[in-house]
């Protein structure tokens, strides 16, 4: 990458961060509190030595319940008039929270069984990519009207 062009990345990104500056520090907070949800349930699971493949799945739904609910009401504040919408708005999130759950799920595994990675420090590498895929998605496919 040549320099002009770190420098275009650099302004793109300070002058997105500008735009969404409280956006991205509340989705920060609440990213940071479902991760907690998430490795919490997880490493709860883990030390009570339920396989980490259930401890994994049920820490996985867990963190996307409370994340949607904190995404919806303090991160992205959409507002749903009606039913549908709201219906609509939770089918999204369920599909991209989905995505990254497969992410997540099938990603565990290949770390642990293929790579012999450790189960517990794997979980948290792959948050990072997590939290990453569900802001993308939360911004410009879920959370869309306001």
């Amino acid at each position: 990458m040549n320099p002009e062009s770190k420098q275009t990345v650099l302004q793109w990104i300070q002058s997105f961060y500008l735009r969404h500056k409280q956006e991205l520090l509340s989705y920060l907070v609440f990213g940071l509190l479902t991760t907690v949800v998430n490795v919490g349930v997880f490493n709860l699971l883990f030390v009570l030595n339920v396989k980490y493949q259930l401890a994994n799945l049920a820490a996985l739904i867990l963190a996307k319940l409370f994340a949607y609910f904190t995404n919806k009401h303090f991160v992205f504040k959409t507002k749903t008039r009606q039913g549908f919408d709201s219906i609509r708005e939770f089918i999204r999130f369920v599909f991209a929270r989905g995505f990254t759950g497969l992410v997540d799920y099938f990603g565990l595994i290949f770390l642990v069984e293929i790579v012999s990675f450790d189960p517990v420090y794997s979980k948290y590498g792959l948050q990072v990519v997590v939290i990453v895929l569900n802001y993308i998605l939360g911004k410009k496919l879920v959370f869309t009207s306001k």
